[in-house]
Formats: structure tokens, C-alpha cells, sequence
């Protein structure tokens, strides 16, 4: 038995070694600090100890792998133990490992760094948990509180620097806020020694030449002149012997930088040019920076970025932003830092990463470019990257991407997609984001054990329930009202391919249980998911229109039921026909070569629906959005008006009988409200949601999961029940059968008395009157034969 078991999960290892890439890593401790031993060597000796689904909360499938073998491809070693546990573990929240070293080391500390010091607090937070102090600085028109070893001046009002500053213990000078337009020769003149000033918000538009010369004869160490409005900085900024350690001048307006803006500061050590209107520059302009460590240029308006505008002599410089730009190209070899640690490229308008183009960073650990427009990646677009730990690549176009792009990238402990399925290129990486969509994981094609269960429910309900009306009506048809009959059997044939659609999603899930990320490419791409995704557009979008026409048909009979019916069958047929046709259309077209549907349009997610509502502007959005709001908002809108119309119709007939047939009349109102109900379930959340997507709410995965399986297909499962099964017309024949049983007969005595009672009763006197009122016994005998058939 043990030996099966071995057997067994050594093929299962062998397969997912041959359906990812061979991806060798080296054995040790990576920057995660949890030991890394994923490898190609899937083949040999493997045990499963610990068979559990993934999709539940429980734990994961644990294999632990003979002397001397590595973990398979997408297993990780335990830190203590011999036991591999799947990517998926590491980082769930559920301890896996033995030791527990499967949660571990689960923050991205290189992220998180970068964050943490862009978001620090300024010198003035040093003393926020301390009152403000009884030490006033105090002029005749304004006073400004001091706090600790800081004076804050802020929105004082002020043109000019405060006199009679106090010269000695002061650390810092706050004065955002004021309105100094222009920094002249001697407007420091009495800057007393600080180490920190704060220009925020001033309105300045103008520093004069040599304006910042007293700055050299004091310790200052940090210069805040940001929002501000400078269009340009003077000739000459800072004087020789200047201590300037941090110098911020984001949200500017400066659009072009000068070789002489930043020279003589040797000890500058970030520069923060954040939110300003720079379209190039040079690499003399920073060239006279040998101490810059940090460099903001985010928020700016660069478009290329090419070897000639970063000097090689930043060689201290680790941390370089480049975000929220419009850089469009960047060209090999355009970073020659050595020692650069975080370089952010996200929120721009990237295409394609060339070969080389991150070369000369092999120091670098972070690296993020979410949020561009990468459609492409080259084979060596990430060469020299070996020692990269953090890689974010999410709110990119790439659907696929070839192993072999990660494969050097051997310290890689966090990647992050926009989709799971991406993961599978990245199996030799410790934490793979995101684990699944809602619907689907890497595990399994329906993640939920309950979502499982109810595709089958449904499949179950839909098939037979329909089923049961198709041969019901072909084996006992109506002489009265043919047309109504036929509209139920063509709307039973339209929610029986409903059926067939979730019998399919159901099977697919059984087929690749446990080892979905394998083959989700294939599955979503394949020639049965897409006929699926053709399925269930088609059933939606006929069953729809023929709920219409049913409705129609119903308020006709009920509004005019002594106007003569339209029995030509071959109008009917050819109603029935556009019906289809118009259909089968709309299904079919993201099927035929399109560039505006893309290769794979019902083949977005896993479960092969045009709904879309993860990705609502991926390829075809706006027929999604056709189908599923505007289709489906004007059949909803029409089936409301049109019970409420009928309903009143059969109210007003009432008349002096309104106190003798109320309750009944209320029954009919019951039916009505149930099948309106029942319609705005399906549709009403699927328009809402679709809305919100469209408008950039973020949609819940795990209600969409719902939607997609569980509110979509609820018409198909209930519109045999509510339109056939509990008729009066199926009741009536229902009775005739069980009349021929011997063991029926005591039941059919008993419910003889009763066949004007419940629904069909209620309907049947409001309907009589109603026709009575308008034309006597002759319209009487015409709306008899036509009830059983409505409801």
C-alpha cells in the first residue's frame, strides 16, 4: 500500500515537473529566510503525507521527498524538515510545515522598506506627542508656538523671515504656509543655526542668484520647498560648504533641470523632484551628486528613457523612482547604478521589456512595474537580476508568459500578478500573488466546496427540470393556445443548454481537481471552453428574449382577451426563428476571428463566461456590457411594467365582485410577484455588478465567483417550475395520469373537489369576469380555453 502511494505521487510530481519549466535553484536560505530548494527533480522518490485539499481551510498536500532529492517544481522545503510544501501554503495564514517556517518571513520586507521611508515623518513629527510649550516666540502682530527644539510658523501670513529668532538651540524652522514669492539676496540674512526649514506651501515663484549663500554657515541638513511654484531654479542654488543632506522640491512647476541646479552639494544624500513638469534632462544635471542615495522623479512627464540622461557616477544611489510618468521605451543599458536597490517604473506606458534592459543592477531587490501596458516580455528582459526578491507586475495586458522570462531570477521570493494563472511561470518563487480569482485557484477549477456542490444543483435542476418540460408538452400538447405552449417548449429548450453549459464547468473541475494551475492555460484556451462560453451566451441571451416574448404574449391574452389570436403557425415560427437567430448571433460572433474580441474571448476565466466583471474593460467589453446590461435592463423593465398592467387589468374587471374574489385575485398577484421575483434575482445583481465594475468598484472575487455560478443560471433552473410545473394545465394532466394508477384513485378523489382552488382558481374567476364584463358566455368559453395555458 505504501508503495502505491509512493508510486502514485511520483507521477503526479513527474507531471508537474513536465507541464512546468525546468527551473533550477540554488539549495539555501533565500532573502526570505526560509530554506529554497524547488527544483526539476520532481521524478524521484516522493510520499504524500498530508492529502488535503487546498481549496479547503485544513492545510495542503505535503510531500516529503527520499534522501537527498530536492522538492518538485512548485514545492518548498520546510525549514526544519524534510517535508515540501506547495507554493500555495507558503503564506495563507495556515501553518502547514511542521515547524511552521511555511509562515514565516511573509512580509516583503524590501516593499515595505521603500514605503516605511516615503512615507516617514517630517522633522517637525519628531515631537507630535508633546504638548505645545509654554515657550512663545512672540512679534508685536503674530505669535508662533514652540515645541520642543521647534518653532512653528505656520499660515502666519508672512513676507518676509521673522526677526529676533532665537540663535542657539533651535533645531527647526516651520514657516509653511506664508507667502513669500520671491526668495531674495537677503531674505535668510538672520536665518539663525537650524538644522531643518520647512518653505511649504509659500507661493514662492522666484529665488534670486546666491539667495541660499547663508545656508553654507549653518548646519541646515533638510530643505522642504515643496508646493510651491517654481518654474525653474537659479544659477546658482547653494554656495560651497553647505551641509544639505535632503532637499525636497516636488509639486513644482519645473519642466526643464540645469547642469547648475544641483552642484556644490557633495553630501546630498535624496532629492525629492516628485509632481513636477519635467520632460527630459541630462546627465550632467545630477552629475555633481557623488553622496545621492534616493531620487524621486515620479509624477513627472517623461516619455524615454536612454543611456544619456544618468550619470555613472551615482554609484551610492539606491533608490530611484521613476512612476507615474509616460515612459513609453526604455533603452539597454540606461541604469548604470551598481548598488541601486529599488527602482519603481509602475503607473507608466511600457509596451515591451527588451533584453538588457535592467542590466547593471545586479544589486538591485525591488522591482515594480504595475500598472503600465506590458504586452511582451523578452526571453533576457530580467538578465542580471539574480539578486531580485520582489517583483510586481500587476495591471498589465500579458495574459501568458514564458517561464523561461523568470527562470534567472533565483532569488525571487515575492511576485505579483494580476492573474493566478501566471503563477505557473513562476513555480520555483516562495509566494505567488494572487492565489486565485474567486471562481478558481491554482488547485482547483472551482475553488469553493460549496460553489462545487451548487454547480452541480443547478446542472442537476436545469437539465432534468427542463428536460421534464420538453417531454411533458411533446407528449401531452394543448389544443388550446399552441402558441403559448410553443413559446414554454422553445424557453425549456433555451434553459435546458444552461444545464449543458454548468454539466460541462462541473466536469472540467472533476477532471483537473487538484492540479488546476497545470493545465488552466489549455482549459481556458481550449475549443470546449469556448463551446461552453458560446453555451451559455446563447442560453442567456435567448432564454431572455423569449421570457420577453412569453410576457408579451401573456398581456395580450390578459389586456385584450376577446381580440382574435394571431394562429398562423408560420408567423410563429418565424418569430421563433429571428429569436434564435438573433441568438445564436451574438453567441457566436467572439467565436470568428476578430481583433476586436481578441483569440480568446469566452476563454478569460475559468469558467468561460462573457460576464467579464474581474477584467470589465478587458477585449469586447462593450459587448459584454450590451448583453448583460442594456439587453437584459430592457427585458426586465418590459416583464415588470407588463405583470403590473396585468394585474391590474384583472383588478379593474373585478368590479362589484371585489369583495367575493379578492383573496383569489391576491393569489394571482402571489404568481405574478414570484416570477417578476425570480427574474429580478437573476438579472438585477448581474446589471448592478457589471455597472459597478464599469465604474471602477472594485467587485469582490468571491461574489463574483457567485454570480457567475449560482445568480446567472437561476432562471434556467426555476422557469420550469414556474411556467410549466405549477400550471394549472400541468397540474390538470398530472392529475389525468395519476387518475389511471389504482394507487391514485383515493388521491384524485380527494383533489377532484379542489381544481378550482390555488393559483389556476384565482386566475380562472378574475379572467371569467373580466371577459364577462366585455362579451358575455362567448367570451366566457374563449378565455376558458385560454387560461390553462397563461399560468
Amino acid at each position: 500500500m505504501a508503495a502505491d502511494v509512493r508510486v502514485e505521487a511520483a507521477v503526479k510530481a513527474t507531471k508537474a515537473s513536465l507541464s512546468a519549466p525546468e527551473v533550477r535553484t540554488k539549495t539555501g536560505v533565500g532573502a526570505s529566510g526560509v530554506e529554497r530548494k524547488s527544483a526539476s527533480s520532481a521524478g524521484r522518490g516522493v510520499a504524500v503525507i498530508s492529502p488535503l485539499s487546498s481549496g479547503d481551510v485544513a492545510g495542503a498536500e505535503i510531500l516529503v521527498p527520499d534522501a537527498g532529492d530536492h522538492c518538485p517544481a512548485g514545492y518548498f522545503h520546510c525549514n526544519a524538515t524534510a517535508q515540501c510544501v506547495p507554493q500555495r501554503a507558503n503564506c495563507d495564514g495556515s501553518v502547514d510545515c511542521d515547524d511552521g517556517s511555511d509562515e514565516w518571513n511573509c512580509m516583503n520586507e524590501v516593499d515595505a522598506h521603500y514605503w516605511d521611508h516615503l512615507y516617514r515623518k517630517q522633522p517637525f513629527g519628531r515631537h507630535d506627542d508633546k504638548p505645545i510649550g509654554e515657550c512663545l516666540w512672540r512679534n508685536e502682530n503674530f505669535s508662533c508656538p514652540c515645541r520642543g527644539d521647534e518653532i512653528l510658523c505656520r499660515f502666519q501670513m508672512l513676507t518676509a523671515l521673522p526677526m529676533h529668532l532665537p540663535q542657539n538651540d533651535l533645531a527647526a524652522l516651520d514657516l509653511t504656509g506664508n507667502n513669500f514669492e520671491i526668495i531674495h539676496e537677503t531674505f535668510f540674512s538672520f536665518l539663525p543655526n537650524l538644522e531643518s526649514l520647512v518653505l511649504k506651501f509659500c507661493s514662492i515663484r522666484e529665488i534670486a542668484s546666491h539667495a541660499f549663500d547663508r545656508l553654507a554657515t549653518i548646519p541646515l541638513r533638510t530643505l522642504y520647498m515643496d508646493d510651491n511654484k517654481l518654474s525653474h531654479l537659479p544659477e546658482h542654488f547653494f554656495a560651497e560648504g553647505n551641509q544639505l543632506r535632503i532637499l525636497i522640491l516636488a509639486r513644482n512647476r519645473l519642466h526643464s533641470l540645469n547642469r547648475s541646479d544641483f552642484q556644490r552639494l557633495p553630501h546630498l544624500q535624496e532629492l525629492d523632484l516628485r509632481g513636477n513638469r519635467i520632460e527630459h534632462f541630462k546627465a550632467d544635471v545630477f552629475a555633481e551628486l557623488p553622496s545621492l542615495e534616493v531620487l524621486y522623479l515620479n509624477e513627472n512627464r517623461l516619455q524615454l528613457l536612454d543611456p544619456e540622461m544618468f550619470p555613472r557616477t551615482l554609484l551610492n544611489l539606491h533608490t530611484l523612482s521613476l512612476a507615474q510618468n509616460q515612459i513609453e521605451e526604455i533603452a539597454a543599458n540606461t541604469f548604470p547604478f551598481p548598488r541601486l536597490r529599488h527602482l519603481f517604473l509602475a503607473g507608466n506606458r511600457l509596451s515591451h521589456i527588451r533584453d538588457g534592459t535592467f542590466c547593471n543592477l545586479s544589486y538591485l531587490q525591488g522591482l515594480q512595474l504595475n500598472e503600465n501596458r506590458i504586452e511582451r516580455f523578452d526571453l533576457g528582459a530580467f538578465a542580471c537580476l539574480e539578486n531580485l526578491s520582489s517583483l510586481l507586475l500587476t495591471g498589465n495586458r500579458f495574459q501568458t508568459l514564458d517561464p523561461r522570462v523568470l527562470q534567472n531570477l533565483s532569488s525571487l521570493d515575492y511576485i505579483y500578478f494580476s492573474w493566478f494563472h501566471l503563477c505557473r511561470a513562476a513555480l520555483h518563487v516562495r509566494v505567488c500573488d494572487p492565489h486565485g480569482d474567486g471562481i478558481s485557484s491554482t488547485w482547483h477549477l472551482l475553488d469553493n466546496q460549496i460553489l462545487r456542490g451548487s454547480v452541480w444543483v443547478m446542472a442537476s435542476i436545469a437539465v432534468v427540470g427542463n428536460l421534464l418540460v420538453l417531454l411533458g408538452r411533446y407528449f401531452y400538447k394543448s389544443r388550446s393556445n399552441v402558441e403559448h405552449s410553443l413559446y414554454l417548449r422553445h424557453l425549456a429548450a433555451s434553459d435546458f443548454l444552461m444545464g449543458i453549459y454548468l454539466t460541462l464547468i462541473a466536469c472540467a473541475d472533476i477532471t483537473f481537481r487538484g492540479e488546476y494551475i497545470m493545465h488552466e492555460e489549455a482549459w481556458r484556451h481550449s475549443s470546449i471552453c469556448a463551446f461552453a462560453g458560446f453555451l451559455s451566451t446563447f442560453s442567456c441571451q435567448s432564454s431572455t428574449l423569449l421570457l420577453t416574448l412569453v410576457t408579451w404574449d401573456r398581456l395580450m391574452s390578459v389586456t385584450r382577451p376577446l381580440k382574435p389570436r394571431d394562429t398562423e403557425k408560420i408567423r410563429i415560427v418565424l418569430r421563433l426563428l429571428l429569436l434564435w437567430g438573433v441568438s445564436f448571433g451574438l453567441a457566436a460572433a467572439p467565436l470568428l476571428p476578430n481583433a476586436y474580441f481578441g483569440s480568446y474571448f469566452y476563454g478569460n476565466n475559468g469558467v468561460c463566461l462573457s460576464l467579464h466583471i474581474h477584467d470589465p474593460y478587458a477585449k469586447g467589453w462593450e459587448y459584454s456590457a450590451l448583453l448583460f446590461i442594456c439587453v437584459n435592463t430592457l427585458s426586465l423593465v418590459f416583464i415588470l411594467f407588463s405583470y403590473v398592467r396585468m394585474l391590474q387589468a384583472i383588478r379593474d374587471s373585478g368590479g362589484g365582485m371585489r369583495s367575493t374574489h379578492s383573496g383569489r385575485e391576491n393569489v394571482v398577484a402571489t404568481r405574478f410577484a414570484i416570477i417578476v421575483t425570480t427574474d429580478c434575482a437573476c438579472w438585477l445583481p448581474i446589471i448592478v455588478v457589471k455597472i459597478a465594475a464599469l465604474s471602477g468598484c472594485v467587485i469582490s472575487p468571491d461574489l463574483y465567483a457567485w454570480l457567475a455560478v449560482l445568480v446567472l443560471p437561476v432562471n434556467s433552473a426555476l422557469n420550469p417550475v414556474l411556467y410549466t410545473l405549477t400550471t394549472a394545465a400541468f397540474k390538470q394532466q398530472l392529475r389525468r395520469y395519476c387518475h389511471t394508477l389504482p394507487s391514485c384513485s383515493l388521491v384524485n378523489n380527494e383533489t377532484r373537489s379542489q381544481t378550482q382552488t390555488g393559483y389556476e382558481s384565482g386566475l380562472s374567476v378574475s379572467l371569467a369576469h373580466l371577459g364577462g364584463t366585455a362579451g358575455g358566455g362567448s367570451g366566457r368559453k374563449r378565455l376558458s380555453h385560454r387560461q390553462m395555458s397563461y399560468l
